[in-house]
């Protein structure tokens, strides 16, 4: 039984790369079928093997260059690896899409597959983008899986509200970034405030920072009406918004959007507290980022987001949509001083004992190993 891992285009490459190399240290036998980035190199745990790119292959390091050779080369580039896809199963192989890189034309094309037991990792159920026929494809394709793994108990019940289809739905937990940046993270402590002195000059601590793009989802209006009410109430503090200028107030500031993995701790190391005030999300890499620099989090009450946070503990979770909430549990961070260094240091040795991939991995291997066939 072949088992063959599938993202052509490497998209969620921190998760990717901890889920390939716990493979590769645990000795399971896979091929992964997708982009490897130049950045990973001689770290990679495997070579690239990548039937989907066959045109623009090697250009998606420079966002500027991948937008418009995406949207000309995709879809026959889908096609034209789907082909190439059958022709290498055996007998009997798993499947398993970390990412539907096209589904407009996959949902077409996976039904074709047969001798195969599908498996998709939904980071989400639905993609951010906010699409109304996202909900068809992404239902038509799940349909054909033999098993959704999502990674936060809320989302197996909205998975079965929403779609109500009996494809089997399993949590396995994202799993911690440890392996990730301890490989790739090529920053300090005092880098870091260089980098932001740089951009800023001399910042008020608590430092509070919102990593973009900004997109609806994120909740970012949430967060300016939640820095409002603390400007009302004279409050020595910094936001930060890892994004593009987009409005200007009081104890409101910005940091380049576009930084290299390997260039990220400049961004987290000098920040206190990490917010994520997203309204719907099943989990967010940008939570696991901040366990690993050792960052407090303020989190909103939704998905993954409420399951990995240990209120009080590892930081604060307020009231989804609530910005007065919000506002509140800021507060808390600046009324008690340097709070938010033992909560970070709680929420990184929590990441590193209860999302390790030694345990995680045991669970994928258990279901790739299982031999039920969907047809």
């Amino acid at each position: 039984m072949e088992t063959y891992i599938i993202d052509p285009r490497n998209t969620a490459r921190p998760y990717n790369f901890s889920l390939l190399k716990a493979l590769k240290k645990y000795n399971y036998p896979f091929t992964f079928l997708g982009y490897i980035p130049e950045f990973w190199g001689r770290e990679s745990p495997v070579k690239e093997n990548n039937l989907f790119l066959p045109i623009s292959r090697g250009m998606f390091g420079n966002k500027r260059i991948q937008r418009p050779i995406i949207n000309f080369t995709q879809t026959l580039e889908i096609l034209y690896g789907h082909v190439q896809l059958r022709k290498k199963l055996k007998e009997y192989s798993v499947l398993h899409f970390l990412w539907f890189t096209s589904p407009s034309i996959e949902q077409y094309l996976i039904p074709k597959i047969s001798h195969a037991r599908l498996i998709h990792t939904a980071h989400n159920l639905l993609p951010h983008r906010d699409k109304s026929s996202d909900f068809e494809k992404f239902r038509r394709l799940y349909s054909y899986m033999h098993c959704i793994v999502v990674h936060d108990e809320e989302s197996t019940t909205k998975f079965k509200r929403m779609f109500q289809i009996k494809t089997d739905v399993r949590v396995i937990p994202h799993g911690n970034l440890e392996d990730f940046y301890n490989t790739f993270d090529r920053t300090n402590r005092r880098e870091s405030e260089v980098f932001w002195s740089q951009q800023n000059g001399r910042l008020r601590r608590p430092i509070f920072l919102f990593t973009g793009p900004v997109k609806p989802y994120k909740g970012f209006d949430i967060l300016i009406k939640a820095a409002q009410i603390l400007n009302e109430k004279e409050y020595t503090y910094s936001l930060v918004i890892k994004d593009k200028k987009l409005i200007h107030m009081k104890n409101l500031y910005y940091l380049p959007p576009e930084v290299p993995y390997s260039k990220l701790g400049l961004i987290y190391r000098n920040a206190d507290v990490v917010i994520l005030p997203h309204t719907k999300i099943s989990q967010s890499v940008t939570l696991f980022e901040a366990g690993y620099f050792e960052k407090a989090v303020i989190v909103s009450s939704v998905g993954g987001l409420k399951e990995t946070i240990r209120d009080g503990v590892d930081g604060f979770i307020f009231s989804n949509g609530d910005p007065t909430n919000l506002a509140l549990k800021m507060e808390l961070f600046i009324q008690s001083q340097n709070e938010w260094i033992t909560m970070g240091r709680n929420f990184k040795a929590n990441l590193i004992r209860e999302y390790s991939w030694d345990d995680i991995i045991d669970e994928w291997i258990k279901l790739y190993q299982e031999t039920q066939p969907l047809n």
